[in-house]
């Protein structure tokens, strides 16, 4: 019985860190996680399975258990010796890392040290066609009548692996088996040719002239790692697929004894897969009991608490963190199973095909927001034609939006989402898919107009306030702010997305009130005149380094009391897409002096996010605060930039 074995055909010169794996050497681990979860959600949805069963384990790794290791070993020894040559300079330090790497993984291999990582699914299985577009860098497996996709987005799971080796494995429904596998090292010279950097796990390199590239192991001739993986996933599901990764690094953004598999898969698969998950066609399972850690499953029934967790989290982890690259924020996580959970529920028709709409109103957070969903898989947020802004006039919504499968719709949209399906890119589309969806999306802002009431006009008239901007380097710079804003008078949207008619100057105002005497009546005041007065101050902002920051109030005239509110400046307005409501910076101590030293009276109110200052005079103070950002803002920003709200308060 011949058994597969890695083969390195012609290729270009490639060192350790050629452009192969350049793209992919610091996917985040969501990011990869969440290519895993989509293959096999969607190899499940073309099985025509109703449930996708995922399922990560992580086993200790035998030297025995890596494919042709002696294979692997020269390979690597061949390519080092190549290209670390004193007289061209040797490795390049990331080069040399890489190699480093390696021989670390192969010492842990031979000590039992090292651990696989396995995922199994139920999804339609592998065959030679479909294992080919696997191995291809560029090739997928994607048709126009097949939901599975296969390629590109997985070849991120590489760096998962210190080893830089990967393996698969399938079964199909009338149980024939198929196993392969490739690793990424570095080209060197070979007998008859320059061998490429990457080794196939195969029996034969084809010459393709059928379309066939390889001849892979099938049957008693797959590796005995992918076999077991295939029998079990034979006596459970019948069909489905493995990806193996062996020497698991845990992807290289933590450690095991600090952080849990568990705790991250589960949050992945909870933000980005809520609609498939709260509709029951897709679990996930990680099982880490082989190496001493615990178990875990996500379904319908534990949703909601995963991701009520996540939902004060208005910002997404910072690039460091164990979830890096985990999207949408927990907030958003949060609002778009809400709005599956209690929206309503409609069929919009489109010139391209149907689509599911759930709609809540009021929408969580109170922001109008849009979602688009594919499979059950949260793609993005910002949609052709939909951006948030159109509906202005509408009360705060939140929008799940999901194309059916088989439509024209869904296939435009699979199509623009790139290779690791995170987003719409239109210039994946030709001119006329362009203009089709860019129809579709105009037919569903149409409907919503039509599903959401309108917000009536009401009157706001808050205190007299400046607002004062700060730059946000941290490094001492500030800019001096001359904007002067009085008593808006006029608004014509309720909070919090109101439209503030601001600034000195005579305006008419018409006040509408309900009818205290009953029956539901409305009365209009007489229109008046109203007169706003700006606020005496010019200010300068000036940040100090991080947690602290300095204020600088220059007073044009005695001025009692002035309170003054700390919050993160998003630096949006009511007519841009993308909003968030304000953020109050948590203020730890001030200080307020004046030009002689002399401190002010000053009081910290409740809840920190504010001060008061009192009897201020016509000359110039300068404020002195210490801060904390708010939870979510430290993990996205090095030095936050303030906007610092002046009130005349009326209390």
């Amino acid at each position: 019985m011949k058994r597969a074995t890695l083969k390195f055909g012609p290729g270009e010169p490639s060192g350790f860190t050629g452009l192969t794996t350049a793209s992919f050497n610091d996917v985040p681990p969501a990011r990869i996680l969440r290519e895993l979860l989509q293959n096999s959600l969607d190899a499940a949805v073309e099985a025509g399975e109703k449930t996708a069963k995922v399922r990560f384990e992580v086993s200790t790794l035998d030297a025995r258990d890596v494919p042709d290791l002696s294979g692997y070993r020269e390979a690597f020894r061949e390519a080092v010796k190549y290209h670390d040559r004193p007289r061209d300079g040797g490795l390049s330090d990331p080069a040399r890392q890489v190699v480093e790497t390696i021989k670390g993984a192969l010492r842990r291999i031979d000590d039992g040290e090292h651990h696989v990582l396995s995922v199994l699914d139920n999804g339609v299985g592998l065959d030679s066609r479909r294992m080919t577009s696997l191995l291809g860098d560029g090739n997928s497996a994607k048709r126009e009548d097949a939901a599975g996709s296969y390629g590109v987005g997985h070849f991120s799971a590489v760096s998962a692996s210190d080893l830089r080796y990967l393996l698969y494995g399938g079964v199909l429904a009338h149980g024939r088996r198929i196993g392969s596998g490739f690793t990424i090292l570095a080209s060197r010279p070979g007998r008859q040719h320059h061998t490429s950097a990457r080794g196939y796990l195969v029996k034969k390199r084809l010459s393709g002239e059928r379309a066939e590239l390889f001849k892979f192991a099938a049957g008693d001739e797959v590796s005995p790692i992918v076999k077991r993986a295939l029998s079990k996933i034979r006596r459970e599901w019948r069909h489905g697929t493995v990806v193996l990764i062996p020497a698991f690094n845990n992807f290289g953004y933590f450690r095991r004894g600090d952080v849990r598999l568990t705790s991250v898969v589960t949050r992945v698969a909870a933000f980005n897969f809520s609609a498939a998950i709260h509709a029951g066609n897709l679990t996930v399972e990680v099982d880490e009991k082989a190496v001493k850690g615990g178990y875990e499953k996500v379904d319908a029934t534990n949703l909601g608490s995963i991701l009520e967790e996540e939902a004060g989290r208005v910002r997404a982890y910072r690039s460091d963190s164990w979830l890096s690259g985990l999207r949408p924020a927990g907030a958003s996580a949060w609002a778009a199973y809400r709005t599956l959970r209690e929206g309503k529920s409609a069929t919009v028709q489109t010139n391209r095909g149907p689509l599911e709409a759930y709609v809540l109103v009021p929408a969580p957070g109170e922001r109008t927001r849009l979602d688009l969903f594919r499979n059950g898989m949260w793609i993005t947020d910002e949609i052709p034609e939909l951006a948030p802004s159109i509906f202005a006039d509408l009360q705060p919504f939140h929008a799940v939006l999901m194309p059916v499968q088989g439509t024209d719709l869904h296939r435009l949209v699979r199509k623009a989402e790139g290779p690791m399906h995170d987003r719409l890119a239109q210039n994946l589309l030709g001119e006329v898919e362009r203009e089709q969806i860019k129809d579709a999306f105009q037919a569903v802002a149409t409907w919503l107009k039509t599903q959401v009431p309108k917000i009536e006009a009401k009157t706001y008239t808050p205190d007299d306030f400046l607002a004062v901007r700060s730059g946000g380097d941290g490094g001492g710079g500030g800019h001096a702010s001359y904007s002067m804003w009085g008593s808006p008078v006029v608004v014509q949207r309720a909070r919090p997305s109101q439209r503030q008619t601001t600034g000195p100057g005579t305006k008419e105002t018409e006040t509408i009130w309900e009818d205290p005497s009953g029956g539901g009546k409305k009365k209009v005041a007489a229109k008046r005149t109203r007169r706003s007065r700006p606020l005496p101050f010019r200010s300068t902002g000036v940040p100090g380094e991080r947690g602290k920051y300095n204020l600088e109030i220059e007073c044009k005239e005695a001025v009692e009391e002035v309170r003054l509110r700390f919050c993160i400046d998003e630096n949006v307005d009511a007519t841009c897409d993308r909003l968030w409501p304000d953020e109050d910076v948590v203020l730890k101590a001030v200080v307020a002096t004046g030009p002689d030293g002399a401190t002010l009276p000053s009081q910290l109110e409740e809840g920190n996010a504010a001060i008061r200052l009192r009897g201020l005079g016509v000359s110039t103070y300068r404020v002195a605060i210490e801060y904390d950002v708010p939870q979510g803002f430290d993990d996205a920003v090095r030095a936050p930039v303030f906007r610092v709200d002046i009130h005349r308060p009326q209390d």
